[in-house]
């Protein structure tokens, strides 16, 4: 091989790396979210359920995406979060490189149970606390890919 040669491959595989890591990282971080969204359990709370609660419903809400976060509710029901983490997976493991990995829960009370402290399950949030991990979910992946 020629120098030049050796320089492209080198780039190709570091940008194959970067890439890797920050799959990664995303499927780390988006799983450590969904396994921290609390399922309710109206027995813990102050005041009756709606009329409409459906447990599972904000832990089955959480959207992958590329280029813009989905704007859509789902009525998915997931108690254990395996399903909502397969699908996650399904699309982060498809990315691109390019476009932003976009990660919402669209439904009106995901804010509320992240920010309004409403959740003895989860009294400091489920993104926040997630975020807090961010140094060793990143340094796990850097040594996952490198190995």
């Amino acid at each position: 091989m020629t120098f030049t040669a050796d320089l492209k491959a080198f780039a190709a595989k570091t940008n194959q790396n970067v890439t890797d890591v920050i799959k990664e990282v995303a499927i780390d971080i988006c799983t450590e979210v969904i396994h921290k969204t609390p399922v309710g359990d109206p027995s813990l709370w102050k005041s009756s359920p709606p009329a409409n609660y459906v447990p599972g419903r904000l832990k089955g809400n959480w959207q992958a995406t590329f280029g813009s976060p989905s704007s859509y509710q789902l009525s998915i029901k997931d108690e254990s979060g395996g399903a909502t983490i397969e699908k996650m997976k399904s699309v982060i493991t498809r990315w691109d490189g390019i476009n932003p990995i976009y990660f919402a829960n669209n439904l009106p009370y995901a804010e509320i149970i992240e920010y309004g402290a409403h959740s003895t399950q989860a009294p400091q949030g489920m993104v926040r606390i997630s975020i807090a991990q961010f140094q060793h979910i990143f340094t796990k992946a850097v040594a996952k890919v490198a190995a």
